[in-house]
């Protein structure tokens, strides 16, 4: 099956998304209590979204890899509901063998998402955000 547009497009956009979450006027008095005002002597807003960038970029692969999977979901004919599109992705791989690193990527990328969400929680309660 060829590589869709779709499956480069979607990461591209949900990665843009996190990252320009940072720029948001209701996100910066979190990022200075966080970070301070000036971190390494650049407005925290733009350290923020540079580290953002480079610790969130191998989740892009992942989410690249999950697209893969729900094309080949919706070619089979497989509902791609919630439910549905994890199921098959467990399965993917036994269905489709080309699908396996995929389906392995797409699981280490979804570990390495919780691992940050949790650093960032665990650093945020530490600092009494």
């Amino acid at each position: 099956m060829a590589k869709s547009i779709t499956s480069y497009a979607v990461p591209a956009l949900v990665y843009a998304l996190l990252i320009g979450t940072t720029f948001s006027p209701d996100v910066r008095p979190v990022l200075v209590a966080a970070f301070g005002p000036e971190p390494f002597g650049y407005p925290v807003i733009w350290v923020v979204a540079v580290v953002q960038a480079i610790f969130l970029f191998p989740f892009v692969f992942a989410i690249h890899h999950f697209m893969l999977i729900a094309e080949q979901a919706a070619a089979d004919g497989h509902g791609i509901g919630k439910i549905g599109l994890l199921t098959y992705a467990a399965t993917a791989g036994r269905r489709h063998p080309h699908l396996r690193r995929s389906q392995l990527i797409s699981v280490a990328g979804l570990g390495y998402f919780i691992v940050a969400c949790g650093v960032w929680i665990a650093y945020a309660d530490a600092k009494g955000i």
